[in-house]
């Protein structure tokens, strides 16, 4: 923290001095495990008056260590005075940089930055990073053990739904029985226009004294109207070859009083023993 205090320091007084380009650097932290990330930032203050802010380029390489985001870039400007802080964040993740003993201390490639003033003329500065020390997670010996000592949690942690397993299960269930019953419906009409559409190919099928005698059958579970109508239509077939019975099939329909069931049911019977003989 001192060493970047006086940095900043410096810069701020190279600037006052009348430099249109300086920068400083930091890392943070400066003695990282392997894999821990590293936040590594460039400050550049720009004289906006000489070097416009939208000029400069930053070219920035961490020999061994990968880079695992960035660069993000802020701006503060104040007055004639911008500063362009980049940060990115790295890590040591690869055997370039791993320490062969308890540490290694790396010496990173410096940054550098270049810009074109306003006055057309080319500026490049380079600027140093602080050293950074690498140690590792287990020493030799713990990892020359049959089972290295594991420092963090190896159980898988519990999973997480965006929607709960249960709530699904049972928004499937009530679907499959919606689906069920619209299925069972289906079905049901189905054998329902079926059977219609046998009953009526067997009528369409019949002769017109079988549709009558069918209709009088039917007819004695009905009113007197209806059977009435059902015996004027099974005389009215009968009229010729059958007279006798299509007469008697008439006076029973256009008698004073109503025809009874069982009067139907015996000319219904009439006439079908008159059939068979």
């Amino acid at each position: 923290m001192a060493a970047m205090i006086a940095l900043l320091s410096l810069a701020a007084a190279v600037l006052a001095a009348g430099a249109p380009l300086t920068a400083s650097t930091s890392l943070e932290p400066t003695s990282p495990r392997f894999a821990d990330r590293i936040v590594a930032t460039a400050t550049v203050v720009v004289d906006t008056s000489v070097v416009g802010p939208d000029d400069v380029r930053v070219v920035a390489a961490f020999g061994p260590l990968d880079v695992v985001a960035g660069p993000s870039v802020t701006r503060d400007a104040d007055g004639a005075r911008e500063e362009l802080r980049y940060h990115w964040e790295v890590a040591c993740l690869s055997g370039d940089c791993v320490p062969t003993g308890g540490a290694r201390t790396l010496r990173l490639p410096p940054l550098r930055v270049s810009a074109t003033a306003r006055d057309g003329t080319r500026r490049v500065s380079t600027f140093h990073w602080p050293a950074v020390t690498i140690s590792g997670r287990v020493t030799r010996a713990e990892a020359g053990k049959p089972v290295p000592p594991f420092r963090r949690e190896t159980d898988l942690p519990p999973p997480a739904y965006r929607v709960s397993p249960r709530g699904v299960a049972t928004a499937l269930d009530a679907i499959a029985a919606v689906l069920l019953v619209v299925a069972a419906l289906v079905g049901v009409r189905g054998v329902l226009r079926a059977r219609r559409r046998r009953a009526a190919e067997r009528f369409a099928r019949l002769t017109p004294l079988e549709r009558a005698l069918l209709y009088a059958r039917e007819a004695v579970r009905r009113d007197a109207a209806d059977r009435r109508r059902a015996l004027g239509l099974l005389g009215r077939v009968l009229t010729g070859a059958e007279s006798a019975l299509g007469d008697g099939a008439s006076n029973l329909a256009w008698s004073a009083s109503d025809p009874s069931p069982e009067e139907v049911a015996a000319m219904v019977g009439e006439v079908e023993r008159g059939r068979s003989t």
